[in-house]
This record gives C-alpha cells, sequence and structure tokens, in this order.
C-alpha cells in the first residue's frame, strides 16, 4: 500500500471523529436528537473504525508473524488500552458514574472521555481480532475458513441488531446474534494449528504471554460486562461498537485461555520433536531413495539392504500376513532378506516361536528383545544352536491391522538403540505405504471396471423411460428424469391405449442404486402388461400390488400413481399408491390431488384394495397436471431446509400460461437453485400434462 493511502487511512477518521464528538456536544447541549443526523454519525463511526483497522493490518504486514511474538504484542497493546482507560476514569465527572445519566452529556469533557475510552479500546478489538485471524487460519482448511467467517457473520450481525435507526435492541434478535457469535468463538478457539510449529523455547513464551492475555482480557471481559462508567461511556457513543469489543475481548479470552492449555500440553513433547526433526533431515537421502522406487520386490529388498546399512545388524528380514478368507488361517510370507537363511526365519517361526508373532499380532507394538538366549521368549533357539545377539521387530501395521513385520538382528546383546528403532520403523513405514498402494491400485481398476459397468447399466435405464413423448393436439406432455446415482429407482412413463386414451405413470422404488434400477426395470414390465387389460387405473394397481408382493424384498415397496386421460372425454382418471399427490391447475386455482393408496407390495390384496381409491378429473382448457416423486419435494438446500409442496405449486402457478417443456425447465431450474452447490440426495422425476381441449370443447 502506498504512503499516500496509509496517510488517507488516519486522515479520514481524524476527521470524521471530531465531527462526531462536535455533533454529541451540540447534541447533549441543546438536547435534540434527528434521525437523519444520528444514521449519518453513526455511518462516520463505522467508516471511522474500518479504515483504521485497514491500517493496523497494513502495518502488521511489516511485522513477523512469528505466533509468541504476536501474543506479546497484543498483550502489551491491551494492557495499555486499560491503562489509558484507567486514567481517563480518574477524569470522569461525577455525574457519568449513574445510569440514569448514561444518555445523557452535560460536558464537553464527558463527550471526549467517551470518545476516548471507545477509541482506545476500539482499536485494541481490532488489533485482537486481526491476531487471532492470522493464528486460527494457520494452516488452515476449508471448515476452518467457513467457521471463522460464521464468527464474523455473527459479529456483524450482533453489531447490526443495535443500530439505533433499527430500534432493534428490545427484539430476540440481538441476544440470538450474540448467542451465535459465541458458539461460533468456542468453535474456532480450538484451531491452534499453529502450537504445533512451534520451538521448546518459543512454547515458554507461549505459554507466559497466553496466560497474561487471558488475565488482562477476563479484566476487560468483566469491564465490559459490568455497570461501570466506563463501560457506560462505550455504550452511550455506540452500542455497536460496544457490542464488537465485547464480542473480540471474548473471543480472545476464550482462545489464549485454550491456547495456554494446549501450549502446556505440547510442552514435554518439544524436545521429542525437535530430535525427531533432526533425525528425520539426517534419514531424508535413505527415505528419497526408497520413495524412488516404484517396483514392489526393489522396494523390499532396498529396505532390508538401507536397513542393514544403517542400522548395522547382522541380518534383516521381511515377513507378510496375509488371511486365508475362506479358512481364516494366517501365512507368512518372507518377501525380502539378506544375511539369513530361510532355515534360520523358519527356526524363529517354529512351535516355541509362534508367541513371538502372537504377541506382535496382539499388541501392534515393537518388540525388542536385548538377549535372545536369555530372554524368556526365545531362550529355545539357544538348544537348536541359533547366535547369541539381540532381535527387533517392528510391525508393518495399515488401517490399524498387522500386515508384515520388519525384523533386525545383531551379534551383541542390548545392541539396538532408539535411534535403530527410528530407522527401522521409518522403512517399516515405507514398506505399509507401499503395500497400501498396491491395493489400492487394484481397488482402483476394479473401481474403474465396476464404474464403466455402472455406465453400461445408466444407459440401459435411460433406455427403458420414454424416448418420445406422444404428439396429440389437445394435450401437451413434458417429461424428466435424473438420478442421484449412475442407476435410480425413479420411473415414469406414457402409454398409449385404446380408444384415444393414453396411461400415464410415475413410480418411486424405495432406496437408491444398483437394487432400486432392478425394481423399477421390473415394475415398467408390469405396468407395460397390465395397462393392455386393466380398464381401470385401481384395478392396474390391485393386480401390480398382487405381482410385487411375491417378488419385493420385505423391506422394499413401490409408490407410484397412474392415470389415464380419456382424450374425447377430456377427462383424467386416476389412483395412487401411497406417492406424492398430483398437482391440479385449474384456472387460478391449485390443488393437490391425493386419492386415498398405500405403496405397492407393502400389505396384501384384500388391505391394499381397501385402501385404494379412484378419482376422475374433468379437464378444461388449461388444466395442468403435474406428476413427481420427493426427490422434488424433499431436496434441502445448505440450510437442511426442503424444497416443499408450497415452493412447487407456487413455481407452476406462476408459470400456468407456458407451455407444458417451458413449465417442466422453471420446475427444474427453480429447484436447482434452491439447493444451491450442492447435489440431489435422491432421484428426481417430473413430469407435467397440460391439456389444450379437443374438438368437442
Amino acid at each position: 500500500m502506498s504512503r499516500l493511502k496509509r496517510i488517507a487511512l488516519l486522515v479520514i477518521p481524524a476527521v470524521f471523529l471530531p465531527v462526531v464528538y462536535a455533533y454529541d456536544v451540540v447534541r447533549a447541549a441543546v438536547k435534540f436528537e434527528i434521525a437523519g443526523l444520528t444514521l449519518f454519525r453513526e455511518i462516520f463511526v463505522i467508516i471511522s473504525f474500518t479504515l483504521i483497522g485497514l491500517f493496523i493490518e497494513n502495518r502488521r504486514k511489516a511485522l513477523s508473524r512469528n505466533g509468541p511474538k504476536e501474543i506479546g504484542r497484543v498483550f502489551f497493546a491491551v494492557v495499555i488500552s486499560l491503562l489509558v482507560v484507567g486514567l481517563a476514569m480518574i477524569f470522569q465527572p461525577p455525574e457519568f458514574s449513574g445510569r440514569e445519566t448514561m444518555n445523557m452529556y452535560h460536558s464537553a469533557l464527558f463527550m471526549f472521555i467517551s470518545t476516548l475510552i471507545a477509541l482506545v479500546l476500539g482499536v485494541v478489538s481490532l488489533y485482537v481480532l486481526f491476531t487471532l485471524h492470522d493464528m486460527i487460519l494457520f494452516k488452515r482448511r476449508k471448515s476452518t475458513w467457513r467457521y471463522y467467517l460464521a464468527y464474523l457473520v455473527f459479529l456483524f450481525a450482533a453489531c447490526g441488531t443495535e443500530l439505533p435507526f433499527f430500534h432493534l435492541e428490545d427484539t430476540f434478535l440481538p441476544p440470538i446474534f450474540f448467542s451465535f457469535a459465541i458458539v461460533f468463538i468456542v468453535v474456532n478457539s480450538f484451531k491452534q494449528n499453529w502450537i504445533v510449529y512451534l520451538s521448546k523455547r518459543e512454547k515458554i513464551y507461549s505459554i507466559v504471554y497466553s496466560i497474561l492475555m487471558f488475565i488482562v482480557l477476563t479484566v476487560l471481559d468483566v469491564y465490559l460486562a459490568s455497570g461501570s462508567g466506563g463501560n457506560n461511556a462505550i455504550i452511550s457513543y455506540s452500542r455497536p461498537l460496544h457490542t464488537f469489543i465485547q464480542l473480540n475481548a471474548i473471543f480472545g479470552t476464550i482462545y489464549f485461555g485454550v491456547t495456554f492449555i494446549s501450549t502446556l500440553f505440547h510442552l514435554p513433547t518439544a524436545e521429542v520433536f525437535e530430535r525427531k526433526q533432526s533425525e528425520l533431515n539426517s534419514l531424508h537421502n535413505l527415505s528419497r531413495l526408497v520413495t524412488q522406487v516404484f517396483d514392489f520386490n526393489d522396494l523390499v529388498n532396498t529396505v532390508t539392504q538401507m536397513t542393514s546399512e544403517v542400522c548395522d545388524a547382522r541380518s534383516v528380514w521381511l515377513e507378510l500376513f496375509s488371511v486365508n478368507v475362506e479358512t481364516g488361517e494366517m501365512s507368512v510370507d518372507v518377501v525380502s532378506k539378506k544375511n539369513i537363511t530361510q532355515q534360520e526365519i523358519d527356526l524363529i517361526g517354529a512351535d516355541d516361536g509362534t508367541q513371538l508373532r502372537r504377541y506382535l499380532l496382539d499388541s501392534q507394538k515393537v518388540l525388542l528383545i536385548e538377549d535372545i538366549w536369555s530372554d524368556r521368549r526365545t531362550k529355545y533357539l539357544k538348544e537348536k544352536g541359533f547366535a547369541r545377539g539381540s532381535l527387533l521387530a517392528i510391525p508393518l501395521l495399515s488401517h490399524g491391522k498387522l500386515i508384515g513385520v520388519l525384523h533386525a538382528t545383531k551379534e551383541y546383546q542390548n545392541a539396538f538403540d532408539q535411534d535403530d528403532i527410528d530407522v527401522m520403523t521409518t522403512f517399516a513405514d515405507h514398506v505399509s505405504i507401499a503395500i497400501e498402494n498396491s491395493r489400492l491400485i487394484a481397488k482402483s481398476i476394479e473401481r474403474e471396471r465396476l464404474h464403466q459397468e455402472m455406465m453400461v447399466a445408466q444407459r440401459m435405464q435411460k433406455r427403458l423411460l420414454p424416448q418420445r413423448l406422444p404428439d396429440i393436439p389437445s394435450v401437451e406432455f413434458a417429461a424428466v428424469s435424473e438420478s442421484s446415482f449412475e442407476v435410480g429407482g425413479d420411473y415414469y412413463d406414457v402409454i398409449n391405449l385404446p380408444d384415444e386414451r393414453i396411461g400415464i405413470v410415475i413410480g418411486d422404488v424405495s432406496g437408491k442404486g444398483v437394487s432400486a434400477a432392478f425394481y423399477m426395470a421390473e415394475l415398467k414390465g408390469i405396468v407395460l402388461s397390465l395397462s393392455k387389460i386393466c380398464s381401470t387405473p385401481r384395478e392396474l394397481l390391485l393386480r401390480a400390488n398382487d405381482t410385487l408382493m411375491e417378488s419385493l424384498e420385505k423391506n422394499a415397496f413401490i409408490s407410484a400413481v397412474y392415470a389415464v386421460l380419456d382424450v374425447p372425454h377430456a377427462s383424467l382418471t386416476m389412483a395412487r399408491a401411497g406417492h406424492c399427490p398430483v398437482i391440479l391447475i385449474s384456472g387460478d386455482s391449485s390443488e393437490l390431488v391425493r386419492p386415498s393408496g398405500i405403496g405397492l407390495g407393502l400389505t396384501n390384496g384384500s388391505q391394499f384394495a381397501q385402501a385404494t381409491e379412484e378419482r376422475e378429473i374433468k379437464l378444461k382448457h388449461g388444466d395442468i397436471c403435474i406428476f413427481y416423486t420427493d426427490g422434488i419435494t424433499e431436496a434441502r438446500n445448505a440450510e437442511m431446509e426442503e424444497y416443499g409442496y408450497e415452493r412447487l405449486v407456487q413455481v407452476a402457478g406462476e408459470c400456468r400460461d407456458c407451455s407444458a417443456e417451458v413449465m417442466k425447465d422453471k420446475i427444474l431450474q427453480s429447484v436447482r437453485t434452491f439447493i444451491g452447490q450442492g447435489a440431489y440426495t435422491d432421484d428426481v422425476t417430473l413430469v407435467v400434462v397440460k391439456w389444450l381441449g379437443n374438438s368437442k370443447e
């Protein structure tokens, strides 16, 4: 930022704030209140502190962003501000201490103290907020930014409700926004990623500064929550500014309190962390070679070779475990070895040696045997002629399961130290990653094959839906079906029937995915077969239920609506099996047509027949019938609010004069706009039928 801009950031507040001060003095002297001038006063205050905040952030960019140093700067800023406020309170007029005079200024000194306290604490509050911003968003994730942004939204919302010209201070909104801001303060206070990267000395500084910050900010919190004259001065000067200062002070108190506790727990590991850093640097070249070997056999051979060299081991070998899925038996494969024969490995894994593997399987921890001949778990090897020395076994873990062991031996007792364990653990981790990668590659290939098969299934299912809709002068059809997965369980069809009748069916299979798609195909075959022989929609649903009761699983069912459009008689007869109600738009009225009925496959024939009702609708010119699945009405936005019937009816009613195709597109666009960036959580199917009238009409 140029020097001129930096000067402007201070000059404008230096002009605006005296104007506000002069206005306050005049208003107190003549006791007037003009809404327009009050509005401009608040705008001047907001602009002034916004520009001051930009100036502070610009100056902070030139400073080191080291965490403990930042906390130290903020601490001294808060202490100085409290001292300034304390000195200002010494010169406070006696009238200022009473609440009854909180909104009435009697002297210029009165307003000057109020302005000074508000300015000092406002600037410090901005400094605290900017510092917390840097710490919270250190090594941030997407969720971290969302939580921080949510706090800012509720912070400014709480401040906005305190603006005098909104008159919201006595409503329920201020405490709600304030409470939500506190919730996100707590959430953001656990974003302490920067502590992990501190040295031991920096962590000590962090502990000292954070506890001091906690103390001084707690004092500030108590001061802002009290009925003291200084607190009343800030409220009288600007209620939104008071809320801004109070929330940021609470934010700082909680955050630095958590910082103190978190750093305190990290302190014992500081030396270990530094030592690990040094060890990792010394092993960098070796680990780089391991990660550059892509062939599995070359990788395991490289691991055993480097382990032998770095640890100065007499022998090294790598075992991998595999479990037979059918028998449940575990087999052990030696995939790489150096300076040891297979007979010697088998000797360690003999009957007496199975307890070593059992220990590794149960504990999944490093096994260190200081003396093979004297340890009770391996003393049997002395009798079998195995050389004396030390044994180290490092487990290979993948997703919490033991998949193998990296072994090493040395010629003498107590030979392995912590550095040897660290080196072998590092190589064991590389082997685990390599094994996991090979398995992931195999799974990826299998997943791609399944994906291609699902794409074929998707294309086949699309062909089960109508490729063309009937072209009839007296009626318009428009339809669409979109699956939430590759295949889905929604179904619709428009069937040509004898005597100039049209069968319209829409269904929704419970569940999603492949199983729902199979039932959807079965429903299509049933409907196509029965539509030729059943005279009424009710009869078709009764027969379809009898057929599906024999094939559906117990936890599966199908909701459906079947309607017959009689073109010569301008009527629509329908029956419903637990499906969404049909929307009928006639003239300026809208109606949800819901004849009684229960889902297909839920109950036997007699109960289903008793519950299933049939209804006939006489169509008039311009009438519209909308068939749909619950994927539309139950679509949810980011706030988990459902799209619902009311929005669907409203959108359809607004475009009642449009064609069926245009109405379909506008409904889908409305749903997509409602859910925003999200995706459909359920299959979506929509059929629009618009009656244009026949020759008789």
